[in-house]
């Protein structure tokens, strides 16, 4: 079974992986390790630290230790949303055209940077929150407020579908979220969603979402290499 390292970038991605994303994975014959989490700083309170991207060399530090394992592939889960403006070609890839286009020039640039055969780079298009916009029913059924599901749907109408709701300080996913009421809260509400929706949901739903899904499952069907 091939395996494959998961570099997230906070506590909500973590659970998703494990929960989710790890179980679907592995009926198709891919072995998901439990994942790195890209921590940052502690918690005021203690016991912990806070997920979250602060800059290039703080990702570049977190991943090159896994190309190591010289067994394995490596992808990562981190947001478009709020990525730090030093990740090499950052700035030309906001001129690479649509949204789709540019985190794909990102990502290609990633994989070059770090330059490993078996990396799979990924940003969530906008945020990872943008998948819980794939199924407003479940949504509002989960908060208990019908009324919900109307808005989630014309936010998803406005921008296209949910990878396209704009990454705005006030209209990105999760602030979306927040200002509809729901008392949204990261760690147990997202992975709970996500799990209630289904991957499959999900890939029906975001383009971008589902070419990472792909390249993930086809692994399953590469030579093994332990």
């Amino acid at each position: 079974m091939t395996r494959l390292i998961i570099l997230v970038e906070g506590q909500s991605e973590e659970i998703f992986v494990k929960q989710t994303l790890t179980p679907f994975l592995a009926e198709r014959g891919v072995h998901v390790l439990p994942p790195i989490v890209l921590w940052t700083k502690r918690i005021p309170s203690g016991g912990g630290f806070h997920g979250g991207v602060s800059n290039w060399s703080q990702v570049r530090r977190s991943l090159l230790p896994l190309t190591h394992d010289t067994n394995a592939w490596i992808t990562t889960l981190l947001d478009f949303y709020g990525l730090p403006d030093d990740f090499p070609g950052y700035q030309e890839a906001l001129g690479a055209g649509d949204r789709r286009q540019q985190v794909i020039a990102l990502q290609e640039r990633f994989a070059s940077e770090i330059g490993h055969p078996r990396l799979i780079p990924f940003f969530a298009l906008h945020e990872f929150e943008a998948w819980l916009f794939t199924a407003p029913d479940v949504v509002a059924e989960h908060f208990g407020k019908t009324a919900l599901a109307a808005k989630i749907r014309s936010a998803v109408e406005y921008a296209g579908d949910p990878e396209l709701i704009n990454h705005g300080e006030d209209t990105h996913p999760k602030a979306r979220l927040l200002n509809m009421q729901t008392g949204y809260k990261e760690t147990s509400d997202g992975p709970t969603l996500m799990e209630k929706i289904g991957v499959s949901a999900i890939r029906d739903a975001c383009s971008h979402f589902a070419c990472w899904l792909d390249r993930l499952e086809a692994l399953g069907h590469k030579p093994r290499h332990d």
